[in-house]
């Protein structure tokens, strides 16, 4: 018995230390300047550029001007696609709540201290991006591993980059 209480005891303190959030009642969080939602666009336009010169130069493309348009607009679909999914993610968390898709989407982007770029953004950008480029662009490339690093270090700068601006720019309180 005093060993089940005590497994009992450690799995709370386990909790306690490693799952807590800190929960603020009878409150709401504002934006003590405008949301970075608005700031959406001009993220993915320094996002794409960036990424589109770096996977292009430094990955080593050996094709023609017409592959390297296709493989432009290729890596900004991906980009597209890695920006929109937190959303997506968030809208569906909302849509208990918010009666109705469009009121969930709407509530992804304003409900909340919601910065574009939060913790598990990186990871998703790298498991979204990478299969859909590298798997194209493979084949167009001298050095493979250095296309795959070229990917990988152009979306890891890009998140730092957006994620260190962001928070420059946007700010709130409880």
């Amino acid at each position: 018995m005093k060993n089940q209480i005590f497994k009992i005891m450690l799995v709370f303190l386990f909790i306690f230390i490693f799952l807590h959030n800190t929960v603020y009642a009878n409150s709401s969080w504002q934006w003590l300047t405008s949301s970075p939602g608005e700031w959406l666009l001009l993220a993915i336009i320094l996002t794409l550029f960036i990424e589109i010169l770096v996977i292009l130069l430094l990955g080593k493309i050996n094709s023609s001007v017409s592959i390297k348009i296709k493989i432009a607009i290729l890596i900004t679909v991906a980009n597209i696609a890695s920006f929109i999914f937190p959303y997506i993610f968030r809208a569906i968390d909302f849509l208990g709540v918010s009666g109705g898709w469009s009121n969930a989407w709407y509530d992804a982007f304003n409900a909340g201290p919601f910065y574009i770029v939060l913790t598990g953004y990186l990871f998703l950008t790298l498991v979204i991006e990478i299969p859909i480029i590298y798997l194209y662009v493979k084949k167009h490339t001298k050095n493979k591993v250095v296309l795959l690093a070229a990917i990988v270090s152009a979306n890891v700068f890009t998140t730092l980059i957006v994620a260190v601006i962001e928070r420059m720019m946007f700010y709130g309180h409880w």
